[in-house]
């Protein structure tokens, strides 16, 4: 859930013409990044967060477009753009490898001449797997329809009383992600049906026609960890493995690396790692409009959280870095 301070600085005013707020405040560019856009409702992602409807979509678009320039990703890290002097570089991505970025956010994009990178988890391409957040939703979901004695179950593996179930399943975290699949075999429910019922991740055979079309891919980690929780070395080795994966596979020419969750409780003597020892070569967090320590690694905007549109939740971001620049806290801590 949002915490109360975006909700609060979203209601609030935002300036009058973003693009002048991004020039006078020095700020390089905006990164906005989304997970899906679908017009049908997604059990495995509806008790997560909300979704933008296409419409929605190309009305933030339209917003996003009248005050930004929308830049390819490999050609804002390396200044290969024409400047617009009315318009700073807007560099979007995507995140989780969603099969929708495919079938419904392609098709707007490319009408519309917009660039985009895509962020992807090795372990669910082609449907192999599936992130236990997603999981987490399936589960609330169908726990609704289910007996008592299958709910009854599902509270004895999850250590909580029956009108506990959907927080402790919500609460499920990278740690003890195997929990999920004890649930759902104790309430017979199978993820793998799903996925082959209703394919929920990008195949390769998408991603070659994404990368024909001029898209760009990097990496989200293996499977979806919450880096914070992992050891330094471990976090390295798992980045490493993950991107070297995906650029065999695919070919890629550089290494991007867009950090699952959050980059909160990675050390930055990590992050000074993973440049030093060429594993990536940009990186990116979700902490919104934030300063950083390094010139490749940038703070992304999360366009969903909130619920809203493109300009309300902008303005939201512009609230809180105002009110951060005036405390002096507007350099990430992690």
């Amino acid at each position: 859930m949002p915490d109360l301070f975006k909700k609060i600085a979203a209601r609030l005013p935002g300036p009058g013409n973003a693009a002048r707020y991004f020039r006078k405040a020095g700020i390089d560019a905006f990164f906005p990044f989304y997970h899906a856009i679908s017009d049908r409702e997604l059990p495995h992602v509806k008790h997560l967060y909300p979704l933008r409807n296409v419409e929605q979509f190309k009305k933030d678009l339209d917003f996003m477009l009248e005050h930004f320039l929308p830049v390819k990703m490999s050609e804002f890290l390396s200044g290969s753009f024409l400047m617009d002097p009315a318009r700073p570089p807007m560099v979007l991505s995507f995140d989780d490898g969603l099969i929708q970025c495919y079938e419904e956010v392609m098709p707007v994009l490319m009408s519309r001449g917009v660039p985009a990178t895509f962020f992807l988890n090795n372990a669910f391409i082609d449907n192999r797997s599936m992130f236990f957040r997603f999981k987490v939703s399936l589960l609330v979901e169908q726990l609704k329809t289910v007996s008592d004695t299958k709910k009854n179950r599902a509270a004895q593996i999850l250590h909580c009383e029956l009108s506990e179930i959907r927080t402790r399943l919500m609460s499920v975290n990278y740690v003890e992600r195997e929990i999920t699949d004890q649930v759902a075999d104790a309430i017979g429910y199978s993820f793998s049906e799903y996925l082959m019922r209703d394919p929920v991740y990008l195949t390769s055979m998408h991603i070659k026609k994404m990368l024909d079309e001029g898209f760009e891919f990097g990496s989200h980690g293996i499977d979806h960890p919450l880096f914070g929780l992992l050891k330094k070395q471990t976090t390295i080795d798992h980045i490493q493995a993950s991107m070297e994966d995906l650029k065999k596979r695919y070919n890629l020419s550089h290494s991007y690396f867009a950090f699952p969750f959050t980059d909160s409780g990675v050390e930055d003597s990590t992050i000074d790692a993973l440049f030093k020892m060429n594993i990536i070569d940009a990186g990116f967090g979700t902490a919104g409009l934030k300063e950083d320590k390094w010139p490749g690694y940038h703070q992304r905007v999360p366009m969903e959280l909130l619920d809203k549109d493109a300009k309300t939740t902008l303005n939201g971001e512009i609230n809180r870095r105002r009110a951060r620049k005036l405390t002096g806290s507007n350099v990430t801590r992690r």
